[in-house]
């Protein structure tokens, strides 16, 4: 009985260890504005939609947003990240596996700021 009551905490423990990729999750609500409105929203190579934009994106800390219209300049940007606050938790409590987990996932890191405005030129 002894040895299941240790099993079971020892998997509880695991299952739980990625704090940021079961509080925060794997995706972020991220905005994109333009003053140019219908220009086409590029995230990594996919279209996603339209300015204005609201939809949620993979979280990763090489997110690359592409916005362009026919008869202007396309603008390419990096999303800036920053690294989730329960991150840090996670590592002094979920150790190794935890800190893990979110790395992986990429739900250590959180998109900073969560809303894009971009100016397209007029070519």
């Amino acid at each position: 009985m002894k040895s299941l009551l240790i099993l079971i905490s020892v998997l509880v423990l695991i299952a739980a260890s990625g704090c940021s990729t079961i509080v925060n999750g794997k995706v972020q609500t991220v905005s994109i504005n333009s003053n140019v409105t219908g220009a086409k929203v590029m995230v990594n190579g996919v279209q996603v939609g339209e300015t204005p934009f609201t939809g949620s994106l993979i979280r990763s800390n090489k997110t690359v947003v592409t916005v362009s219209k026919e008869g202007y300049e396309s603008k390419t940007i990096t999303l800036d990240t920053a690294i989730e606050p329960i991150f840090w938790g996670n590592i002094i409590i979920g150790g190794v596996i935890g800190s893990t987990t979110d790395a992986a996932t990429g739900s250590m890191y959180k998109y900073a700021p969560g809303t894009l405005e971009v100016d397209l030129a007029k070519k």
